[in-house]
């Protein structure tokens, strides 16, 4: 048995790219890599997700038992799955992780494997290198698992969440060229604060709305800048990608 630590994700801004190759599938965007860590157990076995004690249906699981193996995973997780977190690709990114470990597949491809079971599914286009890099916040420059991607410094503050309602990821993926002028508008003033100003106008675009000030709706969670309320979800940037303890 084996230890991995992977992150969350939740981006503020994206832009689908599909093709018909799967590995350059996924989108430029800007995304929050953020504490505290899911951590999962895994092992030889019946390929099964276990998620905070229960036995789940994870969409994902047929592509990466038939191309990395079977795998056990028991995950502990401080937020739910299906919200807007990444969790989808956080348990796959943990069993691609897995798979190199046990079985000596190379991890290049086993994280490449977990990159297109999200394509597939239609979960996160981008969470899988975000969570897989690290560094707080991630700038997706180019798609797929093999894009360019850039850790931009920022002065952090107080980040949390707290989820309202389980949303199908797909509801997420349309085309919104002002993402990328979104984008740009944040490259100008690298701040935390524009950050959250750019997701807010992006995610309003796409009908989620927050009633909070310096905050933004991502599908089902509503992530708040400064004003950290009893009940939330408290993050820090995780500086870290998944890695295997």
């Amino acid at each position: 048995m084996l230890e991995v630590k992977v992150p969350l994700s939740i981006s503020g801004v994206w832009y689908p790219v599909f093709s018909n190759d799967l590995e350059k599938s996924g989108s430029i965007g800007l995304t929050m890599v953020l504490e505290p860590y899911s951590r999962v157990e895994i092992k030889r076995g019946d390929a099964e997700i276990i998620l905070n004690g229960k036995k789940i249906d994870f969409p994902n699981l047929d592509f990466l038992k038939n191309n990395l193996g079977n795998l056990h995973l028991e995950i502990k997780s401080d937020v739910p799955l299906g919200f807007g977190y990444g969790l989808s690709g956080s348990i796959s990114l943990a069993y691609a992780l897995g798979a190199s470990e046990i079985f000596g597949i190379i991890e290049r491809e086993a994280i490449k494997i977990a990159h297109e079971s999200e394509v597939i599914s239609k979960n996160g286009l981008g969470d899988v290198i975000s969570q897989y890099i690290g560094g707080g916040l991630v700038y997706r420059k180019t798609p797929g698992i093999y894009g360019e991607v850039e850790t931009i410094k920022i002065d952090w503050r107080p980040v949390c969440s707290k989820p309202l309602e389980k949303l199908p990821t797909i509801s997420l993926l349309k085309n919104s060229e002002s993402a990328l002028f979104y984008i740009q508008d944040f490259l100008k003033e690298r701040t935390i604060d524009k950050f959250f100003e750019v997701a807010r106008k992006f995610t309003e675009e796409l009908g989620f709305h927050s009633p909070y000030k310096k905050s933004f709706r991502k599908k089902g969670i509503i992530v708040r800048l400064d004003e950290c309320e009893e009940g939330w979800t408290i993050h820090k940037p995780a500086m870290k990608g998944a890695y295997v303890i």
